[in-house]
């Protein structure tokens, strides 16, 4: 299997991965092909890549969050999302145990991958999908940088409440709307609404508020960077992991914190299993399979001369090798 952008060009093509809609009916099944239809309805839920029969059975594909487990949790946030809609109240006992279910459901393997494959009924629904992808992410940085349990539990939190403020207003200054309420709710720490309040702050004081670096709290820090890969990820106009990857470690100079930078950096892989790319001496290869510790340099099935063989781009004799195009 294959994975690709969601576009035209995939006409005709087999699904190899399912697609749910949130509550867990099926959208789109595994095996069927492609119709321009099917395009456009994937463009229009923000599902922004998928997998296709290709021939090649090298992996097997594995979610960071299995989508079960992704029902359960888009189910218990809706509820939660209708409760700060309504009474502007937020159940914190309910967002801490959505949290400890996402970290007993998580899968850390280095052939994990995050995996666009819900589909909103809502926009409570879309709110929630993100809010949940971001949360994973964030989760994954947070164990990255060792935090304990409590303190991971702390930016869980934080990060599936990122967004609340936006069930009131659809700018930027949903956070001021978002802090307002969390403040009203003694149960929320500040840790979670200086976080949310934060999160569009940049180190060079380009940010919503011109905050600079020492005076943003660490997880609005990690909430910025990895809401911004979410976007660039399924939004509008979706990229590519490494292409998002690309466009932040542009900005990371100016904009991010290093060391949160780096973080991220090594908790998610630039180059999912299943992209098909050229390297620089003109072979091309799928990848399949990623190097812990080595998020740039994965294993891939090569095809030349003499057939296909296994390429592991941090082995000695492949260190002069690298990506040189994603194929698309």
């Amino acid at each position: 299997m294959k994975l690709v952008l969601a576009s035209d060009k995939l006409i005709g093509e087999v699904l190899a991965n399912p697609i749910y809609t949130e509550s867990g009916i099926m959208y789109l099944n595994k095996g069927n092909k492609i119709t321009s239809r099917a395009i456009s309805m994937l463009k229009k839920t923000g599902v922004a890549t998928v997998y296709i029969e290709d021939g090649n059975d090298e992996f097997d594909l594995q979610e960071v969050l299995a989508t079960p487990a992704k029902f359960e949790a888009v189910k218990a946030l809706k509820v939660i999302y209708d409760d700060a809609k309504s009474r502007e109240y937020i159940n914190e006992i309910k967002v801490s145990q959505v949290v400890k279910e996402i970290m007993e459901n998580m899968n850390l393997s280095e052939n994990a991958a995050l995996i666009s494959n819900l589909v909103p009924n809502d926009e409570i629904s879309r709110l929630a999908i993100h809010s949940l992808d971001v949360a994973t992410l964030c989760l994954m940085v947070g164990i990255r940088k060792k935090y304990d349990q409590k303190k991971i539990l702390k930016l869980g939190i934080a990060a599936l409440l990122h967004d609340i403020g936006k069930l009131f207003t659809d700018d930027k200054h949903h956070v001021k709307k978002a802090q307002e309420i969390l403040k009203r709710n003694p149960s929320i720490m500040s840790t979670t609404y200086m976080a949310v309040y934060y999160m569009y702050e940049r180190e060079d004081g380009s940010g919503l508020f011109g905050a600079i670096g020492e005076k943003i709290h660490e997880f609005a820090k990690i909430l910025g960077i990895c809401n911004d890969y979410i976007n660039y990820i399924s939004g509008e106009n979706p990229m590519l992991p490494h292409v998002a990857i690309e466009r932040i470690t542009t900005e990371a100079v100016t904009k991010y914190s290093e060391e949160i930078y780096k973080d991220f950096l090594h908790s998610i892989y630039c180059y999912p299993n299943g992209l098909q790319v050229r390297l620089n001496n003109g072979l091309t290869g799928l990848v399949v399979m990623q190097n812990k510790g080595a998020t740039t340099r994965p294993v891939l099935v090569v095809k030349n001369s003499e057939g296909y063989k296994f390429c592991n781009l941090i082995e000695a004799e492949n260190l002069t090798l690298f990506i040189e195009e994603v194929i698309i």
